[in-house]
Formats: C-alpha cells, sequence, structure tokens
C-alpha cells in the first residue's frame, strides 16, 4: 500500500472572519495516499476550493484533526504542509492581478523556489537555469522578460503552474486552474502536468469532466461541505446537468439582411494601444450596430481581454485612433468617461480580482450604480430592491430568505462561481446598453452555466447587446450573431 501524505480526521471548519462560525466543511475524513491522483467534483459553493485550501495549511480546523506526512513523521503544523504542496488557484491569480506588481515572468517563476509572492533574494545560477527550462517547456519564454500586467488571463496561469512545479511538491493542488486557457495552451498545461505526475500527487477540483486527464482516476464529490465517495443519489453525470455542446455555428437564427442596418453604436477607427510600453491592440477598425451580438475568438495574448477594456473605458486609444460611442441608454452620442462606464460594463476576471473584499454581497452589487469599487455614498432603498431583484435573476434555484442570507455575506466567503454570478448581476443594475463579458463561464459548475447562458439569451431578447470571449464553444449564448478573430493584436471579422 503506498504512503500516505495527508490524514484529514473528522474535520470540520468556518472561515476566518465569519462571526457566525458557521461550518462551510463538516466531519471531512480522507487520506491522500502517494500516487493517488483525484478529482473533486462539486457545484459552485460546496466547499472544493476550501478543502484545498486546508490541505494546504492556509486553513485550520474548528474541529477535528490534519496531520502531513513528511521524512520525519507526521506533522500537525500548517508549516508542514506549506512545506510540501503548492496551489494554482483563481484566489492566487487574482492576488497578482490585483496588486500589479512591476514583476516580470521570470521574477514570479523564482518565487516559487521559496513560495513567497514576491522575489526577497538572489537566484542562484541552478535556479535560474531550472526557470529557463521550465520556461521552455510551457513555451513560454517570450513571457520571461514581460511584466505580470501585460499577461493575459492564460499566460498568467500557464507560469502559476510552472511556479508551483519548480517547488517540486509532494502534493500539487489545482483549484480551476485550466480555465481560460486556450486549445494550445491547454495541450502544453496537461502535458508538462502529466511529465510531473510520476513525481508529485495531484488532487484537483474540475466542473467540466473533459478536463480531467486520464491518469487522474480517483473520484471525490463535495455536497455542502461533505466530502463523499460516490455522487449523491439523484445526481446526473456532468454532461446532462445543464446545457450541451454547440456547434459553433448553431447560433439563433438572424436575418443577415438585417444586421448591420441598425445604428452604430461603437466605431473604432485606426485603433492602438499600448500597454507597458508595448503595442498590444494595431490599428484596429470595427464597428458594431444595434442588434448586433459579437463573440470574440483568439488564443491567449491575441488581445481580446485589452480591446474589451478598451470598450469598457479602462484603456485608451493612441497614436491617432478614435474609438466614439453611441449609447441609447446615455442619450446617445457620449464623450464623457463616466457616460461610457455607465453605459458598456464588463464583467471579467480581471475587474473581479481588482475589486476589494471587505463589502457584503448585496453592497458589491449595489456599487454598480457607480461603477464604483467599494461603497462611496448610501444607496435607496429603490437602488437596493432593484440590485436583489439582478440577484435573484441570477439564482434562480434560492429562496427569498436564502437570497437575503448571500445578500448579507462577505464576498470573500463566497465560491467563484458564486462571485461570476454576483458580477453579472453588478453589470447589469442601472441599466447598461451593452455587456462586454470576458470568460463569464469560468468557475461556473455545469448546471449554473446552463442557467447563465441562458439568462444572457434571456437579456439579448430584451435590447442588451454583448461582446462575448470565451474559449469554449459551448461557453457562447445562443443571440450570438457576429464573429471576429483576434490575432496578434489585430482584428478580423468572420461572420
Amino acid at each position: 500500500m503506498s504512503e500516505t501524505i495527508i490524514s484529514i480526521d473528522d474535520v470540520s471548519l468556518f472561515l476566518p472572519g465569519d462571526s457566525s462560525q458557521k461550518h462551510i466543511l463538516h466531519n471531512i475524513c480522507w487520506q491522500v495516499r502517494r500516487g493517488a491522483h483525484c478529482a473533486l467534483l462539486g457545484p459552485n459553493g460546496s466547499g472544493k476550493s476550501t478543502l484545498l485550501r486546508l490541505m494546504r495549511g492556509e486553513l485550520w480546523p474548528a474541529r477535528g484533526r490534519i496531520q502531513w506526512h513528511g521524512p520525519d513523521g507526521a506533522e500537525d503544523s500548517p508549516l508542514a504542509g506549506r512545506a510540501m504542496t503548492a496551489l494554482v488557484s483563481p484566489a492566487q491569480q487574482e492576488n497578482y492581478q490585483r496588486q500589479a506588481w512591476d514583476l516580470t515572468g521570470r521574477d514570479l517563476l523564482l518565487t516559487g523556489f521559496e513560495d513567497t509572492p514576491l522575489v526577497y533574494t538572489d537566484s542562484t545560477a541552478f535556479r535560474r537555469q531550472a526557470v529557463d527550462a521550465m520556461a521552455a517547456r510551457l513555451d513560454a519564454e517570450g513571457l520571461l522578460e514581460r511584466t505580470v500586467p501585460t499577461f493575459s488571463q492564460g499566460q498568467l496561469r500557464l507560469l502559476l503552474l510552472g511556479r508551483a512545479l519548480l517547488r517540486a511538491p509532494t502534493l500539487l493542488l489545482l483549484d480551476e486552474c485550466d480555465e481560460g486557457l486556450d486549445d494550445r495552451y491547454r495541450q502544453i498545461f496537461f502535458e508538462t502536468l502529466g511529465e510531473y505526475a510520476n513525481r508529485c500527487t495531484v488532487v484537483m477540483t474540475a466542473h467540466r469532466s473533459a478536463n480531467i486527464p486520464d491518469w487522474c482516476t480517483g473520484r471525490r464529490y463535495v455536497r455542502n461541505g461533505r466530502l463523499l465517495t460516490a455522487p449523491p443519489a439523484g445526481d446526473l453525470p456532468e454532461e446532462t446537468t445543464g446545457g450541451t455542446d454547440q456547434p459553433q455555428n448553431s447560433h439563433a437564427a438572424t436575418d443577415s439582411a438585417a444586421l448591420g442596418s441598425g445604428h452604430i453604436m461603437l466605431d473604432l477607427d485606426n485603433v492602438t494601444v499600448f500597454i507597458d510600453r508595448q503595442e498590444v491592440l494595431h490599428n484596429i477598425c470595427w464597428c458594431m450596430h444595434q442588434g448586433e451580438n459579437w463573440r470574440i475568438t483568439g488564443a491567449n495574448g491575441s488581445g481580446k481581454s485589452t480591446l474589451l477594456r478598451l470598450l469598457a473605458g479602462d484603456e485608451f486609444v493612441a497614436a491617432g485612433g478614435s474609438l466614439d460611442h453611441w449609447l441609447p441608454s446615455q442619450g446617445g452620442h457620449v464623450n464623457t468617461l463616466e457616460a461610457v462606464r455607465k453605459g458598456g460594463r464588463l464583467v471579467s476576471d480581471l475587474s473581479q480580482a481588482l475589486y476589494g473584499y471587505s463589502l457584503n454581497a448585496l453592497d458589491m452589487v449595489c456599487t454598480g450604480f457607480d461603477n464604483s469599487i467599494g461603497v462611496y455614498r448610501r444607496f435607496s432603498e429603490s437602488e437596493r430592491a432593484e440590485a436583489r431583484s439582478r440577484m435573484a435573476l441570477m439564482f434562480p434555484e434560492e429562496s427569498a430568505a436564502r437570497l437575503d442570507q448571500l445578500g448579507q455575506q462577505s464576498i470573500r466567503h463566497l465560491s467563484t462561481g458564486q462571485l461570476r454570478r454576483l458580477f453579472l448581476a453588478r453589470a447589469l443594475v442601472g441599466g447598461p446598453d451593452i455587456l462586454l463579458l470576458d470568460e463569464p463561464c469560468s468557475g461556473l459548475d455545469t448546471a449554473s452555466r446552463a442557467q447563465y447562458l441562458h439568462l444572457l439569451d434571456q437579456l439579448a431578447a430584451q435590447g442588451i447587446q454583448m461582446i462575448f470571449v470565451s474559449h469554449h464553444n459551448e461557453d457562447a449564448p445562443l443571440c450570438i450573431n457576429r464573429e471576429a478573430h483576434m490575432e496578434g493584436g489585430r482584428l478580423r471579422v468572420v461572420l
């Protein structure tokens, strides 16, 4: 029998800062053995990410015992957990995005050796060589001298995997770590992971069974904070609990003659954008008419997210180009940044990462009225009522009482999937004209993803237009009727 590396014995815990001390993991019992790779499956908010943080030593049980089995025997110190594990998670990625450190890709990889967010010691020749070799394996040599704020979601996610592997962990913990990767990066990610699977034990969370590699044969199920060896009675396989994989061209039928005949809402003329002195978007000429819902495709790092941030007013045109907005909710043609940001709302990993974690869910949704990070005024009862109604749209499975409880929870205690839905609710308050959606289904379980896409189609029927970015065909709503492709910072209309 293989040796045990972690023992979890009747563990329950609540999150730090939760004054109610409500347990979110209940009576967890699990022995993780060397080489027993395992996938954790379960819906958003079930406790999967919290369980990984427990195994990492970032959280401590309110009851029960966890031990890490290292060369010197069993230890119950979280320092032992930190020493023998590495974690790649959306929270880790968001921390790097939020801080926006002037940190190069090379420095990011070097931090893995000391398990620190920043480089605090001089690197040795051995470490520099190991970093170069890892970058070569990940086909990421071009990222070594670039800074973190210039990385796409997929580029940063790939480097965080390299950072974790350089630690040579006994246990590698992966939390939805392949979300946001294009096909090429996903192949590199899993091929690299497979090469290291005989050197460390992998425990990973997943919502898409197709993203679980063949060598990860173990399955555990998390439901309502409890760890199960089999799915609860009545659970359907993941592939049948929500929407189906749609062919890319199976969108709702649209009168092609009508497309392009409405008022021009967005008009880009020779647009160029620089980030960190690098030209990221190149001479883009493109327009969006009323009635059009666009999907933007392209590889990680091609400029898709930058384009959405430009349209949301978070990036600015350089080198003489122009960007005009016509937004009915703001009175037509607009020339102020405030109006641009009210009429076009961005939902993205980055906008979520930049948000502070001190507010409750209802207040966070209410900040959408001002499109602000944080609360700077008292919201009216009518505004709070609208925010609650938007939350109800995003959580149709919850009762009114449960929604009220959710509204009072700190957003730092919510799952990634719950936050995804809340940030869409935030974008909807105030009635925007255009939704700018950057991988909005990342981190959603199958049922939540189906609900999310159905809601987007309902919003499109109500006249809200969309520009949608996703690497998964099944994640696009049916309302999409136009498509463009980005490559190397240039935009080409496909449909």
